[in-house]
């Protein structure tokens, strides 16, 4: 006898619905969707980027502790620096003497005056006198010895002035002599030190009484050194200094 096959029921469209949303509501309870409203890279990059801002905020703004510098000058003096040292002058002690030759003989000419030498300057007038006679040769002899001419130039580094001509037949020999005085205008400012030259004319005998002479020149010079005057002292500005 055949087996009995029991008749199958089917469901209605609605209870088939049904079901399939009962399934889903299963199946989305039984799984677990990960947390994406933090995501640790996200959180990350939040962090450093706040981090950033943060370290950049105090070069962003500068700030100033203290008030604008303020500049200052001050002049400031300097020592009085040492007057230059002058060099000795031959008229220091008041007198001088030169021998030059002339011949067979020798011109003595003495320098001298009766001021303060070493306190000459460029700008005040000098004296000074000079005398000259001859010596040497021979004692026996009488020859004729004459000035015929005297000159005298003051020599201040820049010019060159003559202070005496003197011209005629003077005798020289013993016991006579020849003198002068010599007056030395003001120089330029810049002079250190004044040279006098001078130069004598001399005729010279031949023979004893025989009026037949020849010339010999006689060229002599005295330094004069002059005082010289302290440079003033400086005043100067000294560089600007920032207060801090």
């Amino acid at each position: 006898m055949p087996a009995h096959r029991a008749p199958t029921r089917r469901l209605g469209p609605a209870v088939r619905r049904a079901g399939v949303v009962l399934l889903s509501v299963t199946a989305l309870s039984s799984c677990q969707l990960p947390d994406v409203s933090m995501s640790p890279s996200l959180d990350a990059g939040s962090s450093s980027a706040a981090a950033r801002t943060t370290s950049a905020s105090p070069s962003a703004t500068p700030t100033s502790s203290s008030a604008p510098a303020e500049e200052a000058v001050q002049a400031v003096v300097t020592p009085e620096p040492a007057a230059p040292v002058r060099a000795p002058g031959e008229l220091d002690v008041g007198s001088v003497t030169h021998v030059l030759a002339a011949g067979e003989r020798q011109l003595v000419i003495d320098w001298w005056t009766t001021e303060q030498a070493a306190a000459w300057t460029a700008s005040g007038s000098k004296t000074l006198q000079l005398s000259a006679h001859l010596e040497g040769g021979d004692p026996d002899d009488e020859l004729l010895v004459l000035v015929t001419r005297f000159t005298a130039v003051l020599d201040d580094g820049t010019t060159r002035t003559q202070v005496d001509e003197d011209s005629g037949e003077f005798v020289i020999q013993a016991p006579y002599t020849y003198g002068t005085v010599l007056t030395l205008p003001p120089s330029a400012g810049e002079a250190t030190a004044l040279t006098v030259d001078v130069q004598f004319d001399l005729l010279i005998e031949t023979e004893p009484g025989s009026e037949r002479y020849f010339r010999q020149t006689v060229l002599d010079s005295l330094v004069l050194p002059l005082a010289l005057p302290a440079t003033p002292a400086a005043t100067a500005p000294v560089a600007a200094q920032e207060n801090p």
